[in-house]
């Protein structure tokens, strides 16, 4: 056998038949990357790489080498390291190829090709940016943890593409041992498990393994609520109070709507988006929704007393922008109107007793109120989804749970069953 050739003949040599190179894997602004390690004249390592033609230090990533079987063109393997045993590693893998290429040793089998798998840091980097991209930034947000600090905790392989049931499984007892509800532990094994199928593993729970939690009927306002918040409102309190359950509109779809959206001949209203607020509309869908004609009226009214122009915010500030407030005003009416239930404390130590925090009104609660009533009053569901802006169709049929036909308390009352509990 020849004898041994110098580092530096070994590590990136001209010929790629026996060509190795040392990597390390880093992470850049731009996401995880491989780099060439730069070693000290010593020979030992101190995390410092070629970037873009600059040598960096980077402690984080690992250590890989790196080689071709079958030229330049030929197939690429990758295999980790330690760090204390990088340059020997492809000081070793060197002298094998250059025994293979002498007929001096037999070629070992090929090792797995790693370039066809997907690491999870890679995976879980690659849908972040995705979703940032094509999601709200709170979307964004909520994915980041779920993925970014859950997900690499709790995952112990290297690919996305080994995911098993029992991995998913490991997933959820994490989350629950950080004191995550059941329900939360269910949105966020879906996105989870959205990852994976994008690495071809689907189908990894079986029924019974998901989370159990109770699906609650959504809170809705009743009619001595709406009347008694009504009446001590202000004007302006009531004009979008009004428009909030008239129109099911969602929090930041109400904090951009324009007198611009309202088509007052058709007594409609739009949800579109607004390049000049960076609004879009929650699943990029704008969407028409119908408003009762005196509300139209009211609003219509509302445009003349404020002397206001269509582009302007028919909910804004004082300064005529987004208001970020419009809970608060729930809650202030709420206390206002004697509606406090005087129980309930913020998870800040506010108390309902003492002032405008009663955790049982709030915006949302409208478009509960919005959705309930106009299924009750037989508006079909496909049509109440497309009004709310629902993408899947099981985000409506929760409002189901709600309902009430008008004729029950009729049938209840005048039944058998009745007289046997006079």
């Amino acid at each position: 056998m020849p004898a041994p050739k110098p580092l530096g003949t070994l590590l990136n040599a001209p010929d790629y038949a026996e060509r190795v190179n040392l990597i390390k894997k880093i992470k850049t602004a731009a996401g995880w990357r491989f780099a060439p390690v730069v070693p000290e004249a010593n020979g030992r390592l101190k995390d410092r790489v070629r970037v873009n033609g600059q040598i960096e230090t980077h402690p984080e990533g690992a250590y890989y080498i790196e080689w071709r079987v079958g030229g330049r063109s030929g197939h690429r393997y990758r295999t980790p390291v330690a760090k204390e045993e990088a340059i020997d590693a492809a000081r070793r893998k060197a002298l094998e190829l250059s025994a293979i290429r002498d007929g001096l040793i037999a070629a070992p089998e090929p090792p797995p090709v790693a370039a066809d798998k997907t690491s999870i840091g890679d995976a879980i980097d690659a849908y972040l940016k995705y979703v940032k991209m094509q999601r709200k930034k709170r979307t964004f947000l909520t994915y980041r943890y779920t993925l970014d600090v859950l997900l690499r905790a709790a995952y112990k392989k290297k690919y996305a593409e080994d995911a098993t049931r029992q991995d998913a499984i490991d997933f959820m007892t994490y989350c629950y041992e950080q004191g995550l509800g059941a329900r939360t532990v269910y949105d966020k094994l879906v996105t989870v498990l959205q990852l994976f199928k994008r690495h071809g593993r689907e189908r990894l729970l079986e029924k019974g393994d998901w989370p159990s939690f109770v699906d609650t009927i959504r809170p809705i306002y009743e009619p001595e609520e709406i009347t008694a918040m009504f009446k001590v409102a202000t004007e302006d309190e009531a004009d979008m109070l009004k428009f909030i359950l008239g129109s099911g509109f969602r929090d930041q779809e109400i904090r951009y709507v324009e007198y611009l959206d309202l088509d007052s001949k058709h007594d409609l209203v739009r949800v579109t988006a607004k390049k000049e607020w960076d609004f879009t509309p929650k699943n990029w869908e704008e969407r028409i929704v119908p408003l009762p004609h005196v509300l139209m009226e009211r609003l219509t009214k509302r445009k003349e007393r404020k002397k206001a122009r269509p582009h302007d915010l028919i909910f804004g500030n004082t300064r005529g922008n987004p208001d970020s407030e419009m809970d608060t005003v729930v809650k202030r009416v709420a206390e206002r109107a004697g509606l406090n239930c005087g129980r309930c404390v913020t998870e800040h130590g506010n108390k309902c007793a003492e002032g405008p925090y009663c955790m049982n009104f709030f915006l949302h609660k409208f478009r509960h109120t919005f959705a309930t009533n106009h299924l009750r009053d037989g508006v079909d569901i496909r049509t109440v989804q497309a009004w709310l802006g629902h993408r899947d169709i099981k985000s409506t049929m929760v409002y189901l749970k709600g309902i009430r036909s008008k004729d029950a308390a009729h049938k209840v009352n005048n039944g058998e069953l009745a007289s046997m509990v006079a």
